[in-house]
């Protein structure tokens, strides 16, 4: 009977001592911006756009010059019920961040893995407090994007492949900037007074 008793309370020792297991761990998965993609505009490839001089119709002149490039995340969470471990998604944003030393104004850029809302691959361009919202896709010569023209002339120079994209997305009766891949904003255009600044580059 001893033998029984000491046997049963060895088992019940053994038992209680099994070690917890080991939660898994959470998962953590990171997507980066390519070197292609940065390429899509001038911004964060081209030494040449680290000052920029835009003119107005007015002759006045603003001048732009990048400060710094930061880099951060999007992050988004899947959970769920059930699951032993919740999964983080980051998306990485890069941005180029410019002071103003002549005129007035303001200018940034934003080139982004994805936005909040689903918006993936994006390139946002702030002008003067108005942000300008630009898919990768819209610069691609193959994609065949609504709001485009061959060619635009400033300053005697004449700029090819040229997109433009409205302050509200979508809303053609507000104010617009016309760009290209190879050197972004180009054009600014005010709807209400009728101004524009336009990018001044001696090349």
């Amino acid at each position: 009977m001893k033998n029984i008793l000491l046997s049963l309370f060895i088992l019940v020792y053994f038992i209680s001592c099994k070690p917890e297991p080991k939660p898994i761990p959470d998962k953590h998965n990171y997507y980066y911006l390519t070197a292609e993609q940065l390429a899509k505009t001038p911004y964060f490839t081209n030494p040449a756009f680290d000052t920029l001089s835009f003119v107005s119709n007015q002759n006045d002149t603003v001048v732009f010059a990048k400060t710094r490039v930061d880099s951060g995340w999007y992050r988004e969470i899947d959970f769920n019920p059930g699951v032993e471990f919740t999964t983080y998604h980051y998306y990485q944003q890069i941005s180029a961040n410019y002071q103003t030393i002549k005129g007035e104004g303001s200018f940034g850029v934003v080139h982004s893995k994805k936005l909040a809302g689903g918006y993936t691959n994006n390139i946002l361009i702030t002008i003067n407090e108005e942000s300008y919202h630009i898919s990768e896709s819209w610069l691609s010569k193959s994609f065949n994007y609504k709001y485009s023209i061959d060619s635009i002339s400033l300053n005697n120079k004449t700029y090819n492949d040229i997109i433009f994209v409205f302050s509200k997305l979508g809303d053609t009766a507000s104010n617009r900037v016309y760009l290209n891949k190879e050197f972004g904003a180009l054009k600014i255009e005010n709807v209400l007074n009728g101004n524009y600044l336009y990018l001044n580059i001696s090349k």
